[in-house]
């Protein structure tokens, strides 16, 4: 199976042992990657754009936790595929530059995207016979959209669930090709319950690629997908921490 990828300019821990597999099987050949270079957004420039939209000071919660987090290990994404043999291909335009064709005459059968890009459009959603798989960590018919597991916490869930979908026009309303639930403990805070949420779901991606790649698979349909949710607001964040206090 002839594979691209899709991603940004680093890759994470995460990120490396999603490919892990997929680049130690072979049956599997990663033709190319599509590196998106485009500069990201200061911090303070997120910041701005978010109060405008009232979710400031969660933001502002976010920034100082940040700072003083531990910060997850990344490598370069074109040396670490590069270092692979894998052709690397930088765009800072991926819908007017040519880096599209660029990919799409290397005839890959699917596309892996790991990071970068944001919300994809066409021509890149029809780039390949069985378009792009991407990982959603969340239900996609109760949860679409983000942050990783704040509104199942927010809500009160048992379980999150982890979903690798192949890509379609919207926000997570592609169709799941790979689908795991995640028990939340009760201990759980979002922060533990994203790092298990990651750590127990790297080898998704490689499990929907040998789906996928089987002639006779017919993918699941989702008759009814769930609400949007976005970044939450600093009360909604205040009563998430008061929630989990007292559970």
């Amino acid at each position: 199976m002839k594979i691209a990828l899709m991603c940004g300019t680093s890759l994470d821990e995460f990120q490396q042992q999603v490919l892990a597999p997929i680049l130690n099987d072979s049956r599997m050949e990663v033709v190319a990657a599509l590196i998106d270079c485009r500069p990201k957004p200061s911090a303070k420039k997120r910041f701005l754009k978010n109060l405008k939209r009232g979710r400031g000071g969660y933001m502002l919660v976010m920034l100082v936790k940040s700072r003083f987090a531990k910060q997850r290990p990344s490598v370069s994404a074109k040396e670490f595929l590069t270092a692979k043999g894998i052709n690397c291909i930088e765009t800072q335009a991926p819908y007017a530059d040519g880096s599209a064709q660029s990919l799409s005459e290397l005839h890959p059968e699917t596309i892996v995207m790991l990071g970068g890009f944001g919300i994809v459009k066409e021509p890149l959603l029809s780039l390949a016979p069985c378009g792009i798989l991407s990982y959603h960590h969340g239900n996609m018919r109760k949860y679409r959209g983000q942050p990783v597991g704040f509104w199942e916490l927010y809500n009160g869930e048992r379980e999150m669930g982890v979903t690798v979908q192949r890509l379609a026009a919207g926000i997570d309303k592609g169709t799941p090709i790979v689908e795991k639930n995640i028990p939340i403990k009760k201990g759980d805070r979002q922060d533990t319950l994203c790092s298990r949420a990651l750590s127990e779901s790297t080898g998704m991606m490689h499990e929907a690629l040998q789906k996928v790649s089987q002639p006779d698979y017919q993918p699941t349909t989702i008759e009814k997908y769930g609400p949007i949710y976005t970044l939450p607001n600093l009360r909604q964040y205040i009563t998430l921490q008061i929630k989990l206090l007292f559970r």
